[in-house]
């Protein structure tokens, strides 16, 4: 079944469906339109300023995770040796 059939497939049941299928079947479509809104949503900043939206976020985060596991990190003592230097 292509687009346009579903589409038809689809019209021909919501007119003969029943109002409780119809409020669900909203409250889903209004659940995915929410979420679809948010992905844009600036939820961070990066520490230049930089708008992150939710996913680039993620992306951000998961970045600094696998940095992080490959031992691209000073341990306290490190900082404090280094900051003494300033």
């Amino acid at each position: 079944m292509n687009t346009e059939e579903k589409r038809k497939t689809l019209s021909k049941w919501i007119l003969e469906t029943d109002e409780n299928v119809l409020n669900e079947v909203e409250a889903i479509y209004n659940l995915k339109s929410k979420e679809k809104e948010s992905s844009n949503d600036i939820v961070a900043y990066t520490i230049s300023g930089k708008a992150l939206n939710k996913e680039k976020y993620i992306k951000k985060i998961k970045e600094a995770e696998a940095s992080f596991d490959e031992g691209n990190f000073i341990t306290s003592e490190e900082l404090k040796k280094k900051m003494l230097s300033w």
